[in-house]
This record gives structure tokens, C-alpha cells and sequence, in this order.
């Protein structure tokens, strides 16, 4: 007997021959015991199915012509089979046509040896198999055990960004109130008679509420964010006329348009149909988007607000469509997703500016995920397109903005 390959590793595999030959089964099972194999035998597909299941082999060698179901039927139950399913079959058969070896593989095969059989072959595919069955099982157990690593990781960041999110919170309340108390103070103090004859005086107090508000701002926008995280953003919605709303966001914007030189037309606003929606969340949204707009837009730009009445066909009732358009920088698609995260910038942030209207100025970057979390938490939609990023062109850009004329179902 040919023991020269004689592989240690192979001990106790075992091995289920299912074959109607005596004669095929008894010299095959010789020769594989030879090399450490511990060989199985059935004469049909039934018991070597009913085999199959409470033995468990490695691998299954199948004879193709068989009485009452035949190789291909029998290979086909045992696929069907949880518990057999992962097993290799490799055909034995004295079929050469394609037809049939196709139908060996598409019934679940691994490989396929022709009779006569030659044993050295039988050995060799039985090997590779077997080989491969254990690099496979050797992958799963990676990927399962890379699976808990990633899920436990995942469970220790969502820990450590709600311990974040309640820090945050916490500071941003506790930091709100002495700024409120400053910015009281500092505007009794520009009204103090000795100071509003004092130019000098005046201009440290106007730093100082000018600073004092913009913190404010900040801590108000961290605030807003850590309602989004934590699901306690809760639209209280009344009839809202979009004109009113937008309106109110265009005189706070106002000054920093005229600061930049930038134009702001608007487009079917008036024609717009009430929507019930939350009056003090809308303007916040409307706002951060036109902020945004401006700081993206050159000097002497345009900005545009279109809106319209629209039915979308994915939507079951009317909704609001509203756009803000730039001729600004642009932004490149693989950002135009990412812009709406909290904390996240386009561009480097020692370069950014802490101003509200000033170009490209930076922030905290937490506008338009507020903006974000107030169009989804009245049941809309958000998104941005634009053509890239261009400082030479200005592709500029467009945010759509989808607000139900009427509250979703709950």
C-alpha cells in the first residue's frame, strides 16, 4: 500500500462512502482506512442520508446511479438539511457528460471523480477538500470571534458616547446659566449712563455681549444635540404659516447678508400651505441652513429659497418641499452625507473662523445636524446635493428640506 503521503493530521476524519456496489465500497474503504481514515459505508440514499445526520462526517463520497433515489436527489436532501448541509460531497460517477456535472454541482457538490476510480485521485480531492472544509471553518470562527470583538466595542462606544452626551449635557446647562447672568449684567451695563459716554467703555462692553451671546449660541446648539441623541426632541406642533416662519430667520440673518454682500431671493414661499409643525424647532432649522448657506458663499453671492407644495410618490401624504440654494463652494459628494453628523468639518479646522457669517468660517459643526434631527423628528426628510467642491467655479449647493403638510400617523 502507498503510505508515502501519510498525513498524521488526517486521524480519525471520517469518511461516509455511499455506494450500491459491495465490491466499490469494500475496496475504497480498504484503501482510505490505510491512510487513518475512519470510513462509514451505505448501499443507497436513504441510509446514507439517515448516516449522514447522526454521524456527522467530514465527507461524504456519493455514487451517481443508484436504485430508488439516485446521487444527485440524495445530495440534494442532504443540502436541504441543516444539520448535513455544510458536509462536502464529492460525486462518483461514471457520467462524463457536462450536463451531468453541472447538475452534480448545482445540486451541491464540491467535485466530482469518474469511475474506474483511481484511488491516488480519490486521495488527492478527498485531502483538498478536507483542507478547505477547515480553512472555512477556521474563517467562520474569525469572523465570529471578530463579530463579539466588534459587537462588545460597539456596546463600550455606545457606553462612552452616552456618558459623553450626559457630560455635555450637564456642562452645557451648567455653563448657560452664569453666561445668561453675564450677558443680563453686561446689557445693564451698556445702558449705564457712564458707560455709554465712555467710547471705550462701550466697546469692551459690546466685546463682551458680542462674546458672551455667541457661547450662548453654542451651548444652546449643544443642548439642542444632546436632545436629538437622547430622543427628547418632541415637536409641539400647531398650524404654522412657512412665510411667518422664514420671515423671522430672514431678519436674523439679515445683518450677516448685508455684511457679505449676498442676495436672498425667494421663490413661491407665499403660495405655501399651513403645516403643522413646532414654532420655536422651525426657525432653528431654517436658520442653521441659511447660516450654512452664508458661510459658503463668496462675497457678492446668491442665495435662494424655493418652496412648493409637493406628493411624492414614496410618500402617502403631501409634503413641504423647501430648498436652499448657494452658488457657493460646493461640497464633494463623498461629504454630502457626513456634513450632517455633529461635530463634523469639511474643511481644517485651525483655518476656521468662530464667526457666524464670515467665509468658510468654522463652528462647532453641529448646524446642520441639528437641522437634521428637527426635519426627522417632525417626520421629513433632509439631504444635500451638489455638483463637488470648487473654490475657482462655485458649483455651489442645494439643501432639500421635506416637511409633512399634516403630522405622520403614529
Amino acid at each position: 500500500m502507498d503510505m508515502e503521503n501519510h498525513h498524521p493530521d488526517e486521524m480519525k476524519k471520517k469518511i461516509l462512502i455511499v455506494d450500491d456496489n459491495p465490491i466499490n465500497l469494500r475496496i475504497l474503504a480498504d484503501y482510505l482506512e490505510a491512510f487513518d481514515y475512519r470510513v462509514l459505508v451505505a448501499r443507497d440514499g436513504r441510509s446514507g442520508i439517515e448516516k449522514a445526520r447522526y454521524a456527522q462526517p467530514d465527507l461524504i463520497l456519493l455514487d451517481v446511479m443508484m436504485p430508488d433515489i439516485d446521487g444527485f436527489e440524495t445530495c440534494r436532501f442532504l443540502k436541504a438539511d441543516e444539520t448535513t448541509r455544510a458536509i462536502p460531497v464529492i460525486f462518483m460517477t461514471a457520467l462524463s457528460e457536462t450536463e451531468s456535472k453541472v447538475e452534480g454541482f448545482e445540486a451541491g457538490a464540491v467535485d466530482y471523480v469518474t469511475k474506474p476510480l483511481q484511488q491516488r485521485e480519490v486521495l488527492a480531492r478527498i485531502r483538498t477538500h478536507l483542507q478547505l472544509r477547515e480553512l472555512t471553518e477556521h474563517l467562520e470562527q474569525l469572523v465570529e470571534q471578530r463579530t463579539d470583538e466588534l459587537e462588545t466595542a460597539y456596546r463600550h462606544l455606545s457606553r462612552l458616547d452616552k456618558a459623553k452626551s450626559d457630560f455635555i449635557s450637564i456642562m452645557s446647562h451648567e455653563l448657560r446659566t452664569p453666561l445668561a447672568v453675564i450677558d443680563g449684567y453686561t446689557q445693564l451695563l451698556q445702558d449705564n449712563t457712564a458707560v455709554a459716554n465712555d467710547e471705550e467703555a462701550q466697546l469692551l462692553v459690546s466685546n463682551i455681549l458680542t462674546g458672551t451671546r455667541r457661547m450662548l449660541r453654542t451651548m444652546n446648539d449643544i443642548f439642542d444635540v444632546t436632545r436629538i441623541d437622547n430622543d427628547f426632541l418632541r415637536p409641539y406642533r400647531e398650524p404654522l404659516v412657512m412665510q411667518d416662519v422664514l420671515e423671522e430667520v430672514y431678519i436674523k440673518v439679515t445683518p450677516a447678508l448685508k455684511k457679505r454682500k449676498i442676495s436672498l431671493v425667494r421663490t413661491g414661499i407665499e403660495s405655501l400651505p399651513r403645516i403643522q409643525a413646532d414654532k420655536v424647532l422651525l426657525p432653528k432649522l431654517f436658520y442653521h441652513l441659511l447660516v450654512n448657506a452664508i458661510k459658503y458663499t463668496p462675497d457678492g453671492g446668491q442665495i435662494r429659497v424655493i418652496g412648493q407644495l409637493r406628493e411624492p410618490p414614496d410618500v402617502s401624504s403631501p409634503v413641504v418641499e423647501i430648498v436652499v440654494e448657494d452658488n457657493g463652494i460646493g461640497i464633494e459628494p463623498q461629504h454630502l452625507e457626513l456634513i450632517f453628523e455633529k461635530f463634523y468639518q469639511t474643511g481644517q479646522v485651525n483655518f476656521h473662523s468662530s464667526g457666524t457669517s464670515t467665509f468658510k468660517g468654522g463652528g462647532p459643526g453641529l448646524g446642520l445636524a441639528i437641522a437634521r434631527g428637527i426635519v426627522q423628528g417632525h417626520g421629513g426628510r433632509i439631504w444635500a446635493e451638489s455638483e463637488g467642491y470648487d473654490e475657482e467655479t462655485y458649483p455651489g449647493s442645494r439643501f432639500f428640506v421635506w416637511l409633512p403638510v399634516e403630522p405622520p400617523a403614529a
